[in-house]
C-alpha cells in the first residue's frame, strides 16, 4: 500500500511540476514592438529585423549583445517584410518570401542578404516562386525553405550559398503554413502548423544527407505561430496559437532528441504568437510577437524581449 502510495505521488509530482527547471526574467525591450518578425544570431549579435506594423510590413533593423545595454538600430531592409524566412549561413543572414511592403498583401519571391563586413542588405537570387509563412533553415551548408503559403509551397526549396543558386526539391510538406523549424545536425526538424484554421502537432524529421522523412514524436498539444530553439542538445517550443488561430499560448514544452519524449517547462511570462526564440551563451530570448492570435497578432504586437535561464546547468 505504502509502495502505491509513493509511486503515485511521484506520478503526479512528475505531472505538475516542470521536467526542466528554470526561471524567466525580461530583457531589454526592442524599440519597435512587432510580429512576424526574423531573429538570428550572428557573431555573437542578435538580430531582429522587420515584422508586421498595423499598416504595412516593417524593414527595421535592431541589435541587441547582452552587456551593451538595450537594442540599438541597424540597417534597415530595403522593403519592410512579414512572415518571412530568415537564416544565418556562412557568415551572412538571408532574409526571403514573406509579404512585403510593397507587394500589395502578396507574398514575394524575393531574398535580401546582410554582410556584417559592409553592414548593409543587398538583394540575392529570387527564390523559385513567392512563398510567406515558411521555416528557413540552415543546415549542411544550404538553406532549406519548407511550407508556408504560396503556388510552390508543397514543395521544398534549396539555396546553395557558394552556387547562389536556387532548386527545387519534390519532398516538401502540403499544406503547413506557420510551422516552425530547426537544424540539429544533418536533419531538420520540423514542427507543428498546418492549415490555417486547424495546425497540427506533428514533428517531421528531414535528413538533408538522403532527402527523405520521417515522423517524430508529436508534440503534447497542436499550434502553429510558435517560436523554436535548440538549447544544450534539445529543441524548446514556445507558446504560439491553438486551433482556430485566434488563442495564443504560453507553454514551453521541451524535446529530448535522444529518448523522444517531449516535457514541460517554465511556462513563458504571458501568452505570445508571432515571436521568435534564439540561444545566446547560457539563455533563450524570446522576442517580439503579438498577445492576440492570427488577424490579431498585428494589433497586439509587442516589444518585450523574455530570457529563460536554466536553474543549474545540464
Amino acid at each position: 500500500m505504502r509502495n502505491a502510495f509513493v509511486l503515485g505521488f511521484l506520478f503526479w509530482l512528475l505531472i505538475l511540476c516542470p521536467a526542466l527547471a528554470g526561471s524567466w526574467t525580461s530583457g531589454a525591450p526592442l524599440q519597435t514592438g512587432r510580429a512576424g518578425l526574423g531573429v538570428v544570431v550572428l557573431q555573437n549579435k542578435i538580430y531582429a529585423v522587420g515584422g508586421s506594423g498595423i499598416l504595412m510590413p516593417l524593414g527595421n533593423t535592431e541589435t541587441y549583445q547582452p552587456g551593451m545595454g538595450g537594442w540599438r538600430i541597424d540597417a534597415d531592409l530595403p522593403v519592410g517584410l512579414e512572415s518571412f524566412g530568415m537564416a544565418e549561413i556562412g557568415g551572412k543572414l538571408y532574409a526571403a518570401g514573406g509579404y512585403a511592403a510593397d507587394t500589395n498583401g502578396h507574398p514575394t519571391e524575393r531574398m535580401w542578404e546582410f554582410d556584417p563586413i559592409n553592414d548593409g542588405w543587398v538583394q540575392g537570387p529570387s527564390m523559385p516562386s513567392a512563398r510567406a509563412n515558411f521555416a528557413l533553415v540552415a543546415a549542411a551548408g544550404k538553406l532549406y525553405a519548407f511550407g508556408g503559403t504560396g503556388p510552390d509551397a508543397e514543395k521544398a526549396f534549396v539555396y546553395s550559398p557558394q552556387k547562389r543558386q536556387w532548386h527545387i526539391l519534390e519532398q516538401g510538406l502540403s499544406d503547413s503554413r506557420d510551422l516552425a523549424a530547426v537544424a540539429l545536425g544533418q536533419n531538420i526538424y520540423v514542427i507543428g502548423g498546418g492549415p490555417a484554421a486547424n495546425p497540427t502537432a506533428v514533428v517531421h524529421i528531414f535528413d538533408t544527407s538522403t532527402n527523405s522523412w520521417t515522423q517524430g514524436p508529436a508534440m503534447p498539444s497542436a499550434r502553429s505561430g510558435h517560436a523554436v530553439t535548440v538549447f544544450k542538445g534539445e529543441i524548446h517550443v514556445l507558446g504560439g496559437r491553438s486551433g482556430g488561430r485566434g488563442v495564443s499560448l504560453s507553454d514551453h514544452w521541451v524535446l529530448d532528441i535522444e529518448v523522444g519524449q517531449w516535457t514541460q517547462a517554465e511556462p513563458m511570462p504571458a501568452p505570445r504568437t508571432g515571436a521568435k526564440a534564439v540561444t545566446l551563451g547560457e539563455a533563450i530570448y524570446l522576442i517580439g510577437g503579438g498577445a492576440g492570435g492570427g488577424f490579431f497578432a498585428p494589433f497586439t504586437a509587442i516589444a518585450e524581449t523574455d530570457v529563460w535561464r536554466p536553474s543549474q546547468s545540464k
